[in-house]
């Protein structure tokens, strides 16, 4: 593009043609509003750059914040696939421990339905037992051994009517004495031995 000074330094040469003077004043204010043109031009363009550095400024934050946002959406992504691992790992666990809790549970109940009907047989089997000891008891009662007759009453009656002889009867005292004492007294046999004499103790009774 033509300067301003290439403008004014520009010069045509003379001859048979256009006056000269009527050419230099249009050059002159041509010169004028091409530079003022041109100054516009250039503030322009100042601004056209300025813009420029803003639009990339901005661009560059938009692709901050675009890799940002990306990032962001991963790491909730990444956040949600753990949180979604853990949770199923939670219910596994919890799946496998109640699982377990029912089976024990159920091992337990059918050991204790097995214990009420041993114990219910245990009771039959006794009852049984106790029904037949019980009969046989019932059976013994009737029998001729334990059945009473009138007769033996009567005699028995009868007996207990008859008045038996006042007779008095003499005091006793026992009488401890050992073996040495009877020795004494001669009255152990001598055929016993003297160790076993220690050993043996008598009683007598001996009238007042």
């Amino acid at each position: 593009m033509i300067t301003p000074v290439e403008l004014q330094s520009k010069n045509f040469k003379s001859g048979i043609g256009y006056d000269k003077k009527d050419v230099d004043n249009f050059v002159s204010e041509l010169q004028k509003n091409y530079e003022t043109m041109y100054k516009e031009n250039m503030e322009l363009n100042d601004k056209i750059n300025t813009l420029n550095e803003g639009i990339n400024y901005y661009k560059s934050i938009e692709k901050t914040l675009q890799k940002a946002l990306l990032l962001a959406e991963q790491a909730a992504e990444d956040t949600k696939e753990a949180a979604r691992k853990q949770a199923k790992a939670i219910e596994e666990e919890a799946s496998g421990k109640a699982s377990l809790l029912i089976s024990e549970s159920y091992k337990e109940v059918l050991h204790l339905k097995q214990q009420t009907i041993k114990l219910v047989q245990q009771y039959e089997a006794y009852k049984a037992q106790f029904k037949h000891l019980a009969a046989a008891q019932a059976e013994m009662l009737e029998s001729e051994a334990f059945s009473l007759h009138i007769d033996d009453m009567d005699s028995l009656q009868e007996v207990t009517k008859v008045e038996l002889p006042k007779t008095e009867v003499p005091k006793t005292e026992f009488q401890y004495n050992t073996a040495s004492d009877m020795k004494e007294e001669g009255t152990i046999d001598k055929s016993v031995p003297a160790e076993e004499e220690a050993g043996f103790e008598f009683y007598h009774l001996t009238e007042e």
